[in-house]
């Protein structure tokens, strides 16, 4: 994904307002904006010599008859098919008066009854929808969709700002979607081209510039590109262990001791400088044979100190493999007693989930008694069954619009969530980070050991709790990426991800 204004995501509401205020306070002229569009379009179409041009009732069927007429002009055979009886968009009249002038041979379908042979076409144009669609798509549209998506030798798709049928903020499909092999979008790229179902409809997404001008306002919702973006310190070239974090880890038990190793060794390739594990005597014995780096303590030890994380309280990560008996418990309040940052995962999660359950079952509730017990400086990183058991919420209402859910965490939480999905989301008083990086090879046990580590690692560079929490899901996700392109999606294992973080932060 390639942008040219930094690492803002837009939602729908977002992108028309940017848009009408360019229009309308600094005379950028509209056909100026869709004539670029329509030249980005253009340019991913390669080769293609029989393109057919599927148009909608709005600007986005505006953007793809231009779309149409720069191909005609390039000696490329278009036809068009329009998804509407009649319609009252300006832009969209003067593009065909346009195209009309021109004078270019072309056939013009319909698409109720005059439906042409998709297959016949090596690309298809998706302008249908664009980022306005807000209800679900009619019967007779689906049906169209649905032709095209299950052809047996498919034309290139590519879809015009948004794949139709896509919500266009929450990724949500409206009734049916065409799927896209790519997609451009514009000056931005949409939330719902990063969430799921949407991101799967998408294809690539290529952000392109049409010639708006950038907007200077903090964003709401950002992502990665590259490391750099992430903002990552430098190490000190005269450091020492010391200087780079240390870390407890209270993590395994005796049936989970994997746990601990994975989210040590990621801890360590992530760049902290001294890791302590503090587990059972069986988990121990399996650390240290697979992470002799880490230093270790039984939890038998660590209760009988005043501060049983002196020295170690830079960074406290707990809940990986801990369990969720008496001992768990007894750990995890130390933590939070005596953590300076810290880092919550796993059973930690369902330790509290579970006192939740004893005080409350509303959601709001819950949230802010979980304000009143956790630090400011204090990471989650919940997957969709732990936030469920959390919030009290059904993991279907999780997914029917994250977004909604995620301002809602917001309105109430000055601590920071890392929301662990196929689309990871961080949730922070500043904001939103969507995460693009990572791909299901990760989708196997011990991956958010990992992640837990990385947060760990990131957390005790002193950066913003916030920023630290956004880096590691990227850097676990590129760690992901990395993994499937050497081991493939079915051979990725949680150690395997682990010391794929030092390549990629290498």
């Amino acid at each position: 994904m390639s942008e040219r204004f930094g690492n803002r995501v837009v939602t729908a509401e977002q992108m028309k307002s940017f848009e009408s205020s360019f229009i309308n306070n600094h005379s950028i002229s509209s056909a100026l904006l869709m004539e670029h569009a329509a030249l980005a379009v253009v340019k991913e179409t390669g080769a293609a010599q029989r393109v057919l041009i599927l148009v909608g009732a709005g600007k986005n069927g505006g953007d793809a008859v231009a779309v149409g007429r720069l191909l005609l002009g390039r000696g490329v055979s278009c036809d068009f098919m329009t998804f509407y009886t009649n319609h009252n968009c300006r832009e969209l009249g003067e593009q065909w008066d346009m195209l009309k002038a021109y004078g270019y041979p072309y056939q013009l379908y319909n698409h109720i009854s005059n439906v042409p042979e998709y297959g016949k076409y090596d690309c298809i144009i998706d302008g249908v929808f664009g980022i306005g669609l807000n209800r679900n798509v009619s019967n007779d549209i689906a049906v169209c969709f649905r032709k095209i998506n299950g052809l047996a030798v498919r034309p290139r798709v590519i879809a015009v700002d948004m794949p139709s049928g896509v919500d266009a903020t929450c990724g949500k499909v409206l009734g049916g979607a065409l799927q896209a092999d790519v997609t451009v979008t514009f000056s931005y790229p949409k939330s719902g081209l990063l969430l799921y179902p949407g991101r799967k409809y998408a294809g690539k997404v290529i952000v392109a510039d049409i010639g708006l001008p950038e907007v200077d306002d903090i964003p709401e919702y950002v992502t990665f590109d590259g490391i750099s973006d992430c903002g990552i310190p430098e190490r000190r070239p005269d450091g020492n262990k010391g200087s780079f974090g240390r870390i407890s880890l209270v993590a395994g038990c005796d049936s989970m001791p994997g746990a601990a190793v994975f989210a040590a060794k990621a801890m360590y390739r992530s760049g902290a400088g001294l890791v302590r594990v503090v587990s059972t005597e069986h988990a121990l014995s399996v650390l240290h044979t697979n992470c002799p780096e880490a230093v270790s303590a039984t939890r038998e030890e660590v209760y009988g100190n005043a501060n049983p994380f002196a020295g170690f309280d830079d960074v406290i990560v707990i809940g990986p493999g801990l369990g969720t008996d008496s001992d768990a418990e007894k750990l995890l309040d130390l933590a939070i007693q005596y953590g300076k940052r810290l880092v919550l995962d796993a059973d930690a999660l369902n330790i509290l989930a579970a006192r939740l359950d004893g005080m409350s079952m509303d959601p709001e509730h819950r949230l802010n008694l979980l304000n009143d017990w956790l630090p400011d400086d204090t990471i989650i990183t919940p997957h969709p069954g732990e936030m469920s058991r959390l919030l009290n919420i059904s993991v279907a209402e999780l997914k029917e619009d994250p977004l909604v859910l995620a301002k809602m965490i917001r309105k109430y939480c000055e601590f920071v969530w890392v929301w662990k999905d196929a689309c990871s989301m961080v949730i922070g008083r500043n904001g939103f980070y969507l995460n693009h990086s990572g791909n299901d090879a990760m989708a196997t046990a011990g991956s958010g050991d990992v992640l837990a580590g990385v947060c760990g690692a990131m957390a005790a560079t002193n950066m913003p709790m916030e920023r630290a929490a956004s880096t590691a899901v990227f850097v676990h996700g590129l760690a992901g990426d990395l993994c499937r392109e050497k081991l493939g999606r079915y051979g990725t294992m949680a150690g395997d991800i682990a010391d794929a973080v030092g390549m990629v932060l290498k």
